[in-house]
């Protein structure tokens, strides 16, 4: 490794999160409509700048993030979402682009990165409608767009004509400035060791439960299922995997509620001969929290305001720390478990204890 002048890191997923929150909130004093497509891509809307002037604006859009967070972007921009995709692509790749490429009403520019693109990597093909069309013999984007409108709907339907409406320019994507209501949640680790501990099991699907239930209300979600799987190791012979699921009486993202239902299927996934690897929960009929049916058979109650307080409480209490220091006893304290992180870096931003320290 070190002859090849590489490092070895782990993964630092806090830094990652509140870094790319950061990014966006700078992003959004650029544009009026922005859609936050995923942790590290976003599509902006700049039609409140004059045509001439998109280059020099987002060339001062990429140097603002910069300054403000310290990571460099590629910014292209086009008529619809497919083809500012393509213009990105362009502009992370060559250099002399400096990071920014427009592509806005010139025909000739797209055609020939359209050329140039291999099918496969124009967004929202993937390796399964990408093999169809390299069988087809249709293997750039250039020659994809070209397709008459019929085989495409016959051969891909409304999605792959859609796609290809974009590649020529018409918007068929407009931005989605608001999340869509999302219907499963899933919080899942592989352990930093293997573990033949029921305790240690319990305590890991115990965690992401927790975690799952704060994610819920933070959305302001309940969940009216509840599925844990966990499995051993891929790589090792006897490879295990086992899930289990229930459905709650009365939908919920009361955290006591969720552990009493995810243990009780840990317990009906357990074996002794197991090695276990990794663990997971998964939420699922999620609907708004204000929308609940209640059942006479559930010692729960929803619409109990002492349960909301308590957890709007605990919820506020591990914000503020970012180290959860109130558990639930079912969680353990030790963490065995737990991804080791022994290559991660520091998480500056979201740590008290991991602050950089600076001397002057």
């Amino acid at each position: 490794m070190s002859s090849a002048n590489l490092a070895v890191r782990s993964s630092n997923f806090a830094l990652y999160g509140d870094m790319s929150a950061r990014v966006m909130e700078t992003l959004r004093q650029f544009s009026p409509s922005v859609e936050v497509y995923s942790i590290d891509e976003a599509f902006l809307c700049l039609r409140h700048v004059e045509p001439q002037a998109r280059t020099d604006y987002a060339r001062r859009i990429r140097a603002i993030v910069r300054q403000h967070t310290g990571i460099p972007i590629s910014i292209g921009v086009a008529e619809t979402k497919t083809l500012a995709k393509v213009a990105n692509r362009y502009a992370k790749q060559t250099d002399a682009l400096e990071g920014v490429l427009d592509i806005t009403g010139s025909l000739e520019r797209q055609l020939e990165l359209l050329a140039a693109l291999p099918v496969v990597d124009v967004w929202g093909i993937g390796s399964r409608w990408g093999q169809m069309l390299r069988d087809e013999g249709i293997d750039t984007a250039l020659k994809l767009r070209e397709q008459p409108d019929w085989w495409v709907r016959m051969r891909m339907g409304v999605v792959g004509l859609r796609t290809v409406f974009e590649l020529r320019g018409s918007n068929c994507l407009p931005l989605e400035l608001y999340p869509r209501r999302r219907k499963s949640m899933m919080v899942s680790r592989t352990f930093g060791r293997a573990t033949r501990s029921r305790q240690e099991l319990e305590e890991a699907i115990a965690t992401f439960t927790a975690s799952s239930a704060r994610k819920l209300r933070r959305e302001q979600l309940i969940a009216g299922a509840l599925c844990v799987f966990v499995s051993s190791s891929r790589f090792k012979e006897n490879f295990y995997y086992n899930s289990a699921r229930s459905r709650l009486m009365t939908a919920s993202n009361h955290t006591p509620t969720l552990l009493k239902s995810a243990l009780a299927l840990a317990q009906q996934l357990w074996r002794d001969d197991v090695e276990f690897a990794r663990a997971g929960v998964i939420l699922t009929q999620l609907v708004d929290e204000n929308i609940v049916q209640l059942s006479w058979l559930d010692d729960y109650d929803p619409t109990d305001e002492r349960a909301q307080r308590l957890m709007q409480t605990l919820d506020r209490l591990n914000q503020q720390s970012g180290q959860e220091p109130l558990r639930y006893a079912v969680m353990g304290t030790t963490g065995r478990w737990q991804t080791r992180g022994r290559y991660r870096s520091n998480r500056w931003t979201t740590r008290w204890s991991e602050l950089p320290i600076v001397r002057c």
